[in-house]
């Protein structure tokens, strides 16, 4: 600070990410600096919902196709597809169809778990 004006270092993201220096008024350096201060018992929340980190992308993506917004050639990417999708998609083999008539569908009617086996009893010696 120095004659009523504050100097301070920045990042200037539209410049290639390099480092500046502003000199502005005091006055308008407290000023956007209680911008960022929030009123008491205000909590702050960066990101929910569409916009929350888990899978944000892929997320978006979705969305925009939805709305149909145009995508950018970077955005264009493949969706990750699941295991029945991608089988399909790569053999040509729906493995929810029939496997004898081709037409009906397979349903789940009943999920067999694996049998958990207790570990054997180690016998010891005893003196």
């Amino acid at each position: 600070m120095e004659n009523g004006n504050v100097t301070f270092k920045y990042r200037d993201y539209k410049d290639d990410n390099k480092k500046k220096f502003m000199t502005i008024t005091a006055e308008e350096f407290i000023r956007r600096f209680l911008m960022h201060v929030l009123p008491s018992k205000f909590v702050k929340i960066r990101h929910y919902g569409i916009l929350s980190n888990r899978n944000r992308n892929l997320k978006l993506k979705r969305c925009k196709i939805l709305t149909g917004v145009i995508l950018r050639k970077n955005e264009v990417e493949e969706i990750k597809l699941n295991a029945r999708e991608l089988l399909l998609e790569i053999t040509g083999i729906d493995i929810n169809s029939c496997p004898c008539c081709k037409e009906g569908r397979m349903l789940t009617k009943e999920t067999l778990l694996p049998k958990i086996c207790s570990p054997p009893k180690i016998k010891t010696k005893t003196a």
